[in-house]
């Protein structure tokens, strides 16, 4: 008994397209000015306000990014909260919120970032600082 077999192969192809990372500076760090050194108080801050039982009159500034790309990219922003025994900061985007989606259409593209400081208990006068996370990628 003869049997026959027949092998047939065929090559694929794979395309892609190779883009540069994204490079991302902050050129401006968020500054609440002078809060109100007393536990249980908090101060938040966004583009058009300033308001809480922490906030004192003084000048204050919102923190801005600037993100470097190759252009016409989409990219989804994440701010994340840090915390300590002391403070929390809730790192907050132009719209409010911890994450926001941004359509990149020039090389260079800025954002702001506010938030809310939530002082749980009093502590040496003076300046303090807290550091936090922001995350930028393609999507």
């Amino acid at each position: 008994m003869l049997s026959a077999v027949l092998f047939v192969s065929l090559v694929g192809q794979v395309g892609f397209n190779l883009i540069d990372p994204l490079q991302i500076t902050e050129t401006k760090s968020v500054h609440f000015g002078d809060i109100l050194n007393q536990a249980n108080v908090s101060c938040r801050m966004t583009l058009g306000s300033r308001t809480g039982d922490a906030c004192i009159q003084s000048p204050s500034t919102l923190g801005m990014f600037r993100i470097n790309s190759a252009g016409n990219a989409d990219v989804q922003i994440r701010v994340y909260s840090a915390d300590s025994q002391d403070i929390d900061f809730t790192p907050l985007l132009e719209n409010e919120t911890s994450e926001q989606n941004y359509q990149l259409t020039k090389d260079e593209f800025e954002f702001n970032v506010g938030g809310e400081l939530m002082i749980k208990r009093a502590m040496e006068k003076g300046q303090h600082q807290i550091t936090y996370t922001v995350e930028v990628n393609y999507f």
